[in-house]
């Protein structure tokens, strides 16, 4: 690693960043039944709009981040976060308990929280090409340890004090992240990259179909990127709706500070994975492999949750779940950035998180849609686009050179 400093500070921004939206994790669903009593398509709408606002910033902000450099994107973004928790602070302590705000304060949030091409570019900045699947794994971790605490936090705090206090933490949590960015990151793309990306720059759109195009057509990252799309679409099934078939009294009967232990749980076991093994399996048995042995593990973690007889047998599954989503994820994300050149990084990046964004607002919906029909829906549909996903990646394997 070229700048450890900056790797570790991209590591604590993230971390604390992730830590904020953690906390939410299991409050809004339940707050949203419970308090302003929506049913389960329209609470799949408010967690996923969240991620269609993503979906449409993250390559304006990775393609800005290529021009006027990684730290003011950053601070500009995080700062934004900060306004968000504010309006949802609003909402959630009972000040404004309205559905609209909560709508918008979770647009605005995806807004500004789109940083996370900015982030992956600083990983590329300072990372060889031979350690950019460990730098992403390190990333990924820090997406990891943030939903270890924060869920847990969350519910903790949601079930003794009430909604509000978790949310004003969360904003607490992104005000450091800001100021952490702003005292500590350097810049880390040189000045004239910047000043060449500037010269070539030539505008940007809200939803930059063309470039998405040419980044799924890409020979070279067309593929992972569409395999990564859809993997985030099958586990994004149950962000909106693990809560709801937890807590349901004919299957455990939980509240949100066990379903908040439940996904930090499962955090711990990706960013475990994400941080420590990565290396291991790549040395091993290589990237692609890697992602198709995660592939198969996430299958069978989805697809098993709303059959789990016990406690102890549901633990078991989500292990499973996190050790496959940790593996495939940081694997594909090194492989899509050491086939892109340098002064690309940024934008090529950018389009692969919006695509993935995409993928968390679509999931989300799907999974409250499919969840009126039956608790076991979102689960099982998941798990039968991620066994498409793995058939569509064993042909590709087989079709790749480098894998021979």
């Amino acid at each position: 690693m070229k700048d450890r400093k900056a790797l570790l500070v991209i590591f604590l921004t993230i971390f604390i960043d992730l830590l904020g939206f953690g906390i939410i994790i299991p409050l809004l669903p339940d707050f949203s039944y419970k308090v302003l009593h929506i049913d389960e398509s329209v609470i799949g709408i408010l967690v996923g709009i969240y991620s269609l606002m993503q979906f449409i910033f993250t390559p304006i902000w990775g393609s800005l981040s290529d021009i006027y450099g990684r730290k003011p994107i950053l601070i500009m973004s995080l700062s934004g976060n900060v306004i968000s928790y504010v309006l949802m602070f609003l909402v959630f302590s009972g000040v404004f308990p309205s559905v609209y705000l909560l709508g918008i304060s979770r647009a605005f949030a995806g807004i500004f929280s789109a940083n996370l091409s900015a982030a992956q570019a600083v990983i590329s900045d300072i990372t060889p090409p031979q350690e950019r699947s460990k730098g992403m794994g390190i990333l990924g971790a820090a997406f990891g340890m943030g939903f270890v605490f924060g869920p847990a936090l969350g519910g903790i705090l949601s079930q003794h004090f009430g909604y509000g206090l978790p949310i004003a933490l969360s904003g607490f949590f992104s005000l450091t992240a800001v100021l952490l960015a702003i005292t500590i990151l350097k810049e880390t793309l040189p000045e004239d990259i910047r000043k060449a990306n500037k010269h070539n720059f030539k505008g940007v759109t809200l939803i930059n179909f063309r470039g998405v195009k040419d980044v799924v057509t890409n020979k070279k990252v067309g593929v992972y990127v569409i395999i990564f799309f859809f993997i985030t679409f099958s586990f994004a099934n149950i962000y909106g709706t693990f809560l709801l078939f937890a807590e349901r009294p004919d299957t455990f009967s939980l509240n949100q500070e066990h379903v908040g232990f439940l996904l930090s749980f499962l955090g711990i076991v990706s960013a475990i994975v994400q941080s420590s093994l990565i290396k291991f399996f790549k040395t091993k048995i290589g990237e692609e492999r890697s992602v198709l042995l995660g592939n198969f593990l996430v299958i069978f973690g989805l697809a098993l949750i709303p059959f789990s007889p016990s406690i102890l047998v549901l633990l078991i599954i989500m292990m499973v779940l996190g050790f496959g989503n940790g593996l495939n994820n940081p694997m594909l994300m090194g492989l899509i950035s050491t086939n892109v050149s340098r002064d690309e990084q940024g934008s090529v990046l950018g389009i692969n998180q919006s695509l993935g964004s995409l993928a968390r607002f679509i999931g989300p919906v799907w999974g409250g849609f499919v969840y009126k029909f039956g608790f076991i829906f979102p689960f099982i549909s998941g798990g039968f686009v991620m066994l498409l996903v793995t058939l569509f990646s064993l042909r590709f394997l087989k079709k790749d050179p480098s894998t021979q």
